[in-house]
């Protein structure tokens, strides 16, 4: 700044009258030392190369001609590494609709409108149909079904040449179960009137039948499906609640089926259906969930049922504050009755964004908010004899690297 003015001076002519150039250059020279006069301490010792001391609070950090002192006992040194702040925040994951049914359903085969079967020791009646079916795995049963007009005697039915049913048939005994384990792909079904004993050489047994039917059932079912979600590592250290939301619609009201639900392999859920009840919540327990894929299995026993619009919702809440503990042994005491000064210090990445939060030192707050690398203050007052506790609570994301405190 001098050599600025000394070529200033030197710019006058002898007349005493100062050139536009060299007015120009006093003006900026000027300008620049108010404004050098006006910055923060901490920035004008960075214009002079000295070391920069952050941000302050409270009395102050110890000086000794300019510098800070040089630490006389570290008390606590940590590297916390990554800190956010302490958000509570509700997020919501949409899953597939489940679509779950296991059903009935009924096939008709008509065999015959109308059956006039007749027995004597001159004549036999006998009518044989054949029918298929077309999957027995799902084949539940098969009935017979007929209208007994006018009856006399024994009839006999055969299923695959065996006989499954022998006497005289009224309308309330039917329909008539066909054993399953004598169904095949193609079957024969035999209707016969069966003879009248040798006393009776004279009369006959008929029988007259109409709508000769059979029902075969087979069992229909999508009574699995699966639905899954994934959580991260940090995703899954945050969560602190989780449930599924959804609306059970059903299709079948007349039946009442359980719906099971299977977390993980684990069973969360298991209840009868309840049509109409609004939003059904289940809540998971934090030891089902794992990281990575996550697998909800949904199964129902029967009836048919829709899981409207299901949702995982997941609460996330930082549960666990930044904790470090230092111990204030007599000595150190001693120390600070007699001039020493407590110091905390704080370096975080330089990256240029604002670092902000609290430092609560033994509950009493300590606010820091710089968009430098560096904090430094005095804890002069807020520390005692024994353990002391500084708990960190972020307003901002940031890498704080070390953490120290010290006596100077």
């Amino acid at each position: 700044m001098l050599n600025i003015t000394n070529n200033i001076i030197s710019g006058i002519n002898k007349k005493g009258v100062m050139p536009g150039a060299a007015y120009l250059v006093m003006i900026i020279a000027l300008l620049l030392l108010m404004y050098t006069i006006m910055l923060p301490e901490s920035e004008k010792r960075e214009i002079m190369g000295e070391p920069s001391l952050g941000s302050y609070s409270g009395q102050g950090v110890p000086l000794e001609n300019g510098q800070l002192l040089a630490p006389s006992r570290n008390l606590l040194s940590d590297s916390p590494g990554l800190m956010k702040p302490f958000l509570y925040d509700i997020t919501q994951r949409n899953l597939a609709s489940v679509n779950l049914f296991s059903l009935e359903e009924q096939k008709y085969e008509s065999l015959a409108n109308n059956l006039h079967l007749e027995s004597s020791v001159f004549k036999n009646d006998q009518v044989d149909f054949v029918f298929t079916v077309d999957n027995l795995n799902t084949l539940r049963d098969v009935k017979l079904l007929f209208f007994v007009i006018e009856g006399e005697g024994e009839l006999l039915v055969k299923l695959n040449g065996a006989k499954i049913l022998s006497g005289e048939i009224t309308n309330e005994m039917l329909p008539l179960v066909l054993p399953r384990s004598m169904i095949g792909d193609v079957n024969t079904l035999t209707i016969e009137v069966k003879k009248p004993s040798v006393f009776q050489f004279v009369s006959s047994n008929e029988y007259v039948l109409k709508d000769v039917v059979l029902i075969k059932n087979y069992l229909v079912q999508n009574n699995y499906e699966a639905r899954q979600f994934v959580l991260s590592d940090l995703e899954l250290a945050d969560v602190n609640h989780m449930s599924l939301l959804y609306r059970l619609n059903c299709m079948t009201v007349d039946e009442n089926g359980r719906i099971r639900l299977m977390l993980n392999g684990r069973l969360v859920h298991d209840a009868l259906t309840v049509c109409d009840a609004g939003i059904t919540e289940v809540d998971f327990s934090m030891a089902d969930l794992i990281e990575g894929r996550n697998v909800l299995e949904f199964t129902v026993d029967k009836g048919q049922y829709v899981l409207e619009n299901p949702i995982i919702e997941i609460d996330y809440a930082q549960q666990d504050y930044y904790r470090y503990y230092f111990v204030m042994e007599v000595p150190d005491i001693f120390e600070v009755v007699n001039g020493a000064d407590v110091v905390l210090q704080a370096r975080f990445t330089n990256d240029g964004y604002i670092k902000a939060g609290t430092f609560f030192v033994n509950g009493y707050p300590v606010d820091f908010d710089t968009n430098r690398n560096e904090f430094i203050t005095d804890l002069n007052g807020l520390i005692y004899e024994g353990q002391n506790v500084i708990t960190v609570v972020p307003d901002t994301t940031f890498e704080m690297v070390t953490l120290d405190v010290f006596l100077a």
